[in-house]
C-alpha cells in the first residue's frame, strides 16, 4: 500500500516515514511511504525559540528521501500514485485545505494534530470524509499512551473528575491551545473513553499565566509564553470534571491523576513505546482497519480547544461547547 505525504515543514515528515517504512522492511505491514508533496511552508516562530530556518526543511527533506520516498511536483501528481495520504503540513490553519482533494478521491487520510484551527473547519473535514465515504481520522500520540489501557476499571469506579498535566509548548501561528493543548485535551478525552464515560463537553473555562518577573527585571518581548501555563476547566453535561494544567516551565512531561467513585489513581507518561503505537494505529488504519478514534470525538476536541482560547481571551469566562453529531 503505497502511502503519500503532504507537508515537509515538520519533522513528523521524516519521522513517521521512517517509522512506517521501517515495518514495512520488517514485513510487518504492506504499506510504505513512497513519495510526498511540498505545498509550500511559510515560516512559522516558536515565541520560545528561534524561528523555523530552510536548514531545518532541507534536513527533513533529505531524511525523508533517504528513507525511501522521493518528491513529487503537484498534487495531482501524488494522489495518481498513492492508496492513502498523511497531511503532516504543521499549521492546523491549512489542513481543511490539502485534505480535500484525496477525501474527494474516497483515499484514507491521516492528518496531523490539530486536526484543524477552527470548528467550522474540522466540522467541513467531518461532512465531507462522510460525503466521500473516505475514512479520516487525526489522533494526538497521547491517546497511544499504555498507561490508560492499564488503569483498572473495577478497582478505580466510574470517573468523578481528572487532573492532567502536559507541556504547553506554544507558536506563533496557532497560539494557545491549538499546538499543544491538543496532547493533553486528547489524553483526558482517551481516559474517559477507556471508562467507557466518552465525549459530552459542556463547557470551558481557561487562562493563561506568566511566572513573575524578579524584582527589577525589565519585561522581554515572548516572556509570557516562554514562560507561565495555560490552565484549563472543562465540565461534562452529566457533571464530570477535568482540570488540565499545560506548563512551560517544568520537565517536558505528561499525566493525570485520575479521581474515582472507589480510587484515586496516578500516572506519568512513559514515552519510550508511544510513538511506535501511533504508528501502528496509522499503518492498520491504512490497511483497512478501524480509525483509532472517531473523527466525530477529535471534532469535539477542536471545538474544545477553540472554547478555551475563546475564554481565554474573555479572562476566564466559562464558553459552551457546540454539540457534535
Amino acid at each position: 500500500m503505497r502511502i503519500g505525504i503532504i507537508g515537509i515543514d515538520s519533522s513528523h515528515t521524516p519521522v513517521f516515514t521512517n517509522r512506517v517504512n521501517t515495518l514495512n522492511k520488517e514485513g510487518k505491514t504492506p504499506c510504505k511511504v513512497t513519495c510526498f508533496w511540498d505545498p509550500g511552508h511559510p515560516d512559522w516562530q516558536h515565541p520560545d525559540g528561534p524561528a523555523q530556518s530552510a536548514k531545518d526543511v532541507a534536513k527533513w527533506r533529505e531524511d525523508t528521501i533517504k528513507d525511501g520516498a522521493k518528491q513529487v511536483n503537484s498534487i495531482d501528481e501524488l494522489l495518481g500514485q498513492v492508496d492513502g495520504v498523511m497531511v503532516l503540513n504543521i499549521s492546523g490553519h491549512r489542513h481543511l485545505e490539502l485534505a480535500v482533494p484525496s477525501l474527494a478521491k474516497g483515499l484514507p487520510t491521516y492528518v496531523d494534530k490539530p486536526l484543524t484551527c477552527s470548528p467550522d473547519q474540522a466540522r467541513a473535514l467531518l461532512n465531507m470524509s462522510r460525503l466521500y465515504k473516505a475514512r479520516c481520522y487525526s489522533a494526538s500520540s497521547l491517546r497511544f499512551v499504555t498507561e490508560i489501557p492499564k488503569l483498572d476499571k473495577e478497582k478505580i469506579g466510574d470517573i468523578v473528575a481528572i487532573d492532567a498535566f502536559g507541556n504547553g509548548e506554544v507558536m506563533d501561528i496557532m497560539p494557545d491551545l491549538w499546538h499543544y493543548g491538543c496532547h493533553s485535551i486528547e489524553m483526558v478525552d482517551a481516559i474517559f473513553r477507556h471508562f467507557g464515560q466518552g465525549a459530552g463537553v459542556k463547557r470551558v473555562s481557561a487562562v493563561k499565566s506568566a511566572t513573575p518577573f524578579a524584582k527589577g527585571q525589565n519585561a522581554q518581548p515572548g516572556v509570557e509564553a516562554k514562560h507561565g501555563y495555560h490552565l484549563l476547566d472543562l465540565e461534562y453535561h452529566d457533571g464530570r470534571l477535568a482540570r488540565i494544567r499545560c506548563d512551560r516551565n517544568g520537565a517536558w512531561a505528561f499525566g493525570a491523576t485520575i479521581h474515582g467513585t472507589k480510587s484515586v489513581a496516578q500516572f506519568v507518561v512513559d514515552f519510550a513505546p508511544v510513538y511506535t503505537r501511533l504508528v501502528e494505529g496509522m499503518v492498520k488504519f491504512f490497511e483497512g482497519g478501524p480509525a483509532p478514534v472517531d473523527l466525530r470525538d477529535i471534532v469535539e476536541n477542536v471545538a474544545v480547544m477553540d472554547a478555551g482560547n475563546r475564554s481565554i481571551a474573555l479572562g476566564g469566562e466559562w464558553v459552551a461547547v457546540p454539540t457534535i453529531e
